[in-house]
């Protein structure tokens, strides 16, 4: 069976547009509403750039004293501080201080003491795991592979920018094309759901059925729900935009009272769905100026999606 929340493939602004509005990074999602949309039913990665500093330290006193791999520099030799007498080296220092930077933090001395510390306290932590012999319980040849992936990723997404900058010109056309999506004003509104996914339509029925009954959604979303991706969470999918859901939720979801669900279940893809909402809430749009950040990341997510496909339409894949 195929993975029922999908993640989306664009950042779409209300994701941050919003001012004071948190977003979901899944739904039934209607991938793009362009090329993309013959394979909304099929899961293409999200790639959520998880800093190099912390895929650093995550090796600890385990790896290379240096770190990964021969290709070393200077600042691999030079040290910020030693914790019993483990080097802290310049590189892994500048690692963290770029990643605060990019994160919009200004490099202040007491940023950089800030990061410092926090490195010394990652040490002991790391050294005192060995101490213990935990280490033990983490599977690091697999662990190590994921970072070098990563690794990897950051690489090429840096070196794509490099060749190809993304320029002022290009956010402002995605700008106007967000917004021209979210409705085209000055303000977007999100809706709170959650939902229940199962094989059947008579299964669907029947836990409708118990709905009906009084029974709690919550509880019952953590009993029978397909989708791991929510079901811990008793089906809350948390704040979406109609525009972010699949059409055949979204005509269901805007006319919904809130409190209420959907008395019939909805076919999306390979399972059965019964979909609450909880509330909705309006915000008004960012400013062009203040979501340039987010615009970037929404194009560099869109490229990587194009290339994802090129390559496994070329590839031969065994699952």
């Amino acid at each position: 069976m195929s993975k029922i929340t999908l993640q989306i493939t664009k950042k779409l602004l209300l994701l941050t547009l919003a001012v004071g509005l948190s977003s979901t990074t899944w739904v039934f999602a209607q991938v793009d509403a362009g090329a993309l949309q013959q394979n909304s039913e099929k899961q293409l990665p999200s790639f959520s750039s998880q800093s190099l500093p912390e895929l650093r330290m995550k090796d600890g006193a385990t790896n290379s004293r240096f770190g990964f791999g021969s290709n070393q520099n200077k600042n691999d030799f030079e040290f910020v501080a030693t914790v019993n007498g483990t080097p802290i080296t310049k590189g892994l220092f500048d690692l963290n201080l770029k990643a605060a930077i990019t994160q919009g933090q200004k490099d202040t001395p007491q940023l950089r003491e800030a990061i410092k510390n926090e490195l010394i306290n990652r040490q002991l932590i790391v050294q005192e795991v060995l101490r213990e012999g935990l280490e033990k319980n983490v599977d690091l040849e697999d662990q190590i592979a994921q970072m070098r992936q990563n690794l990897y990723l950051q690489v090429y997404i840096d070196e794509y920018l490099k060749k190809d900058p993304i320029t002022d010109q290009e956010l402002l056309e995605e700008y106007n094309k967000q917004k021209q999506y979210l409705g085209g004003g000055d303000t977007a509104t999100q809706y709170k759901i959650s939902q229940i996914a199962l094989r059947s339509e008579s299964e669907s029925i029947l836990v409708i059925g118990r709905l009906q009954a009084g029974e709690s959604f919550v509880k019952v979303a953590k009993d029978v729900s397909l989708d791991a991706a929510t079901k811990a969470q008793g089906g809350s999918v948390g704040w979406v935009a109609l525009q972010q859901l699949a059409p055949q939720i979204a005509n269901i979801v805007g006319s919904l009272a809130k409190g209420s669900f959907t008395k019939s279940p909805i076919k999306v893809g390979d399972a059965w769905v019964i979909v609450r909402l909880d509330d909705t809430r309006s915000g008004k749009i960012a400013s062009f100026e203040a979501s340039k950040s987010q615009l970037k990341q929404a194009i560099i997510q869109q490229h990587m999606n194009d290339v994802i496909r090129r390559l496994r339409e070329s590839s031969r894949i065994v699952q």
